[in-house]
């Protein structure tokens, strides 16, 4: 690995930060050249959206050294208070949000086939998003229309945490717990392969559990190619896509969730000015999901909307979902934020979005 000596102080690091105005990069690496300390408390606002890492000239895999100067913090116990109440919820409810499991089990609303009771080519992993009333839509919605596409898949009764987040503020411990449950569950169910509507959940079951992995993007786009989805209403709207970073920089899905998106009749599809490797971050990731951080990307991200005049903002992310909904709600923004899900919905079966 790339030391933080390899720096050459160009600053391409800290202008290119989501969170550029409450941590500065590129002095927290002066220092360790000079002092041989990396660590600032400031590095629990990085969102780990890896900008910096992929930008680095002298390829300093700075994102990876902040995780895991954040895990060796960790292991001294000094960890601040929300972060420490995310792990503890995870760890407690399998979701960051401090919601209860019963919550957790309420999103399909028994509209779906479990796992236990036979046969099936996916599984269907809704996430840690569910329990929030909007997320747990989106997933149902993903649900119908893999059932209206012909899809083979099944839901857990109980599903646990990926752990993706858990790992990127640095709790390597819990992240292997909550690794070896899952994987024992799947492999009670022989799941072979898992449909995610989560990027978090495609990145981290891809990456660190070596599944076979499909975004509800890759899997829907292939459902209209083939005709096995067909639309019944026109949606006349000017569309922006926002990247989420761990299904686009991280893993490069950038062209299926647009294809999705143009496929939709009447659907205009415009980018904004930072797009595909160089969108912004939402602010979410990293654990940044449940803190009250002062600077939010999110409404920046709003403003750039306005811009290109989008009526919508579409996203493939639940979590960038929260975050930028909320961001048009602060910024009275004339634009509606949906998952791409919801859009895809309104069209196949016709019905109207509340």
């Amino acid at each position: 690995m790339v030391s933080l000596t390899a720096c050459m102080q160009c600053a391409v690091c800290s202008s290119s930060c989501s969170m550029r105005y409450t941590m500065n990069v590129r002095k927290l690496i002066a220092r360790y050249i000079s002092k041989g300390e990396f660590w600032s408390e400031e590095l629990w606002n990085c969102t780990t959206c890896h900008v910096c890492q992929d930008r680095c000239p002298r390829g300093i895999p700075i994102t990876d050294l902040i995780v895991e100067a954040r895990s060796r913090v960790i292991e001294t116990g000094r960890v601040p208070g929300d972060v420490r109440e995310m792990l503890e919820s995870i760890q407690k409810f399998a979701n960051p949000f401090g919601v209860g499991k019963a919550k957790k089990r309420e999103w399909h609303q028994g509209k779906f086939r479990f796992a236990d009771e036979g046969e099936f080519e996916y599984l269907f992993f809704a996430g840690c998003g569910v329990v929030d009333k909007r997320i747990a839509e989106v997933a149902r919605k993903a649900g119908e229309l893999l059932e209206a596409a012909g899809v083979n898949f099944a839901i857990l009764r109980e599903e646990g945490c990926c752990g993706n987040d858990v790992k990127a503020v640095g709790e390597e411990g819990l992240f292997e717990m909550l690794k070896e449950e899952n994987q024992a569950v799947f492999e009670e169910y022989g799941v072979k392969k898992v449909i995610v509507i989560s990027p978090h959940c495609y990145n981290t079951f891809k990456n660190d559990y070596g599944l076979e992995v499909y975004h509800i993007s890759e899997v829907l786009l292939k459902a209209i190619q083939d005709a096995s989805l067909r639309f019944r209403k026109v949606i006349e709207a000017r569309v922006a896509f926002h990247d989420s970073c761990y299904l686009g920089r991280y893993n490069g899905l950038y062209d299926e969730p647009r294809e999705v998106l143009k496929a939709i009749p009447g659907v205009e599809l415009v980018e904004m000015l930072r797009n595909r490797e160089n969108s912004l971050c939402c602010g979410a990731g990293g654990g940044n999901i449940v803190r009250d951080v002062e600077f939010r990307p999110s409404l920046k991200r709003i403003d750039e909307v306005g811009i290109v005049a989008a009526d919508v903002l579409a996203v493939a992310c639940p979590f960038c979902l929260m975050m930028l909904e909320d961001a048009a709600k602060v910024r009275k923004a004339d634009v509606k934020v949906v998952d791409i899900v919801e859009l895809l919905y309104e069209s196949v079966f016709g019905v109207e979005e509340e």
